[in-house]
C-alpha cells in the first residue's frame, strides 16, 4: 500500500510539473510570436515610409560671388544675395529600411542681387554692356536679375540620422532685370534694361543637411552676360535652404 501511495505521489508530481512546463512554454511561445509580429509590423512600417515628402516647399537664402570673372566690378559680397522660392515634387525611387532615394523636380523663382562695392553702374551700348564710375556718391547701387528655373535633383535620405543630401542641375530663363540706386539724400530710383545679360542659362546645384535645414550651393555653367561682352563672369551662390 505504501509503495502504491508513493508511486501515485510521484506520478502526480510529474504530471503537475509537465503541465506547468507546458503552460510556461505556451506562454513563452505566445509572447515570442507576439514580439515577432510586432517586430515585423515595425520593420514593414519603417520600410514602407519614405523620408521625403511628396511635396516640398523651400526658401533659399544665399550669397553671390563671381567665379572666373573677366573685368567685372567689385561686389559687396555680404549684400549680394541670392533669394529663391522653390516648389518641389519628390518622386520616390527607392524606399529602404535605412536609405531612401527620390528624384525631385519642380519650379523656382529666383532673384540674383549684385551689390556694387563702389559708386558704379552698368550701362548698355548697343550689343555690349560695361560699367562706369559715377561722379556723385551713392549709398547703394545694385543689379537685380530675376530668373525662372526648372531644377532636377537626385536625393538620398538616411532614416536613422535624418540626414539628406542631393545633387542635380537646373535650366533657367531670365524674366526681368533692372538696376536700383539709392543716393546719399535717400532718393531711390530704378532703371529697367536687358544690359546684354544672357537670356537662358543652366548649371549645377547641391544641398546637404538634416530635416528641413540644408546647406545649398549653385553654380552657373554659362557666364552672366552674352559671350560678346567685354565684361563677364560665372555666378556662384552659397547659402542655406529652409
Amino acid at each position: 500500500m505504501k509503495k502504491l501511495y508513493k508511486t501515485f505521489t510521484i506520478l502526480s508530481f510529474c504530471t503537475l510539473s509537465l503541465t506547468a512546463m507546458s503552460q510556461d512554454y505556451e506562454h513563452y511561445d505566445s509572447r515570442e510570436q507576439s514580439w515577432n509580429r510586432q517586430k515585423n509590423i515595425h520593420q514593414k512600417s519603417q520600410k514602407g515610409s519614405n523620408i521625403f515628402k511628396k511635396k516640398d516647399f523651400g526658401v533659399i537664402l544665399a550669397l553671390n560671388s563671381f567665379d572666373a570673372a573677366y573685368d567685372m566690378p567689385d561686389l559687396n559680397t555680404w549684400q549680394s544675395r541670392y533669394v529663391a522660392l522653390q516648389w518641389r515634387r519628390n518622386h520616390k525611387l527607392l524606399t529602404g529600411r535605412q536609405v531612401d532615394v527620390a528624384l525631385g523636380t519642380g519650379l523656382e523663382i529666383a532673384w540674383n542681387n549684385f551689390m556694387m562695392q563702389h559708386d558704379e553702374q552698368f550701362y548698355e551700348d548697343g550689343n555690349i554692356s560695361d560699367f562706369e564710375l559715377l561722379e556723385y556718391p551713392l549709398e547703394k547701387s545694385k543689379l537685380v536679375v530675376n530668373n525662372l528655373n526648372l531644377p532636377v535633383m537626385l536625393q538620398f535620405g538616411f532614416k536613422e540620422s535624418n540626414f539628406k543630401f542631393g545633387i542635380g542641375a537646373y535650366a533657367g530663363v531670365r524674366i526681368n532685370s533692372y538696376q536700383k540706386f539709392k543716393e546719399s539724400e535717400q532718393e531711390k530710383y530704378k532703371e529697367k534694361g536687358s544690359y546684354n545679360l544672357r537670356k537662358y542659362n543652366y548649371g549645377l546645384m547641391a544641398e546637404a543637411g538634416r530635416g528641413d535645414f540644408r546647406i545649398f550651393a549653385k553654380y552657373d555653367m554659362l557666364p552672366l552676360f552674352n559671350d560678346n561682352n567685354p565684361i563677364n563672369a560665372n555666378v556662384l551662390s552659397v547659402g542655406i535652404r529652409l
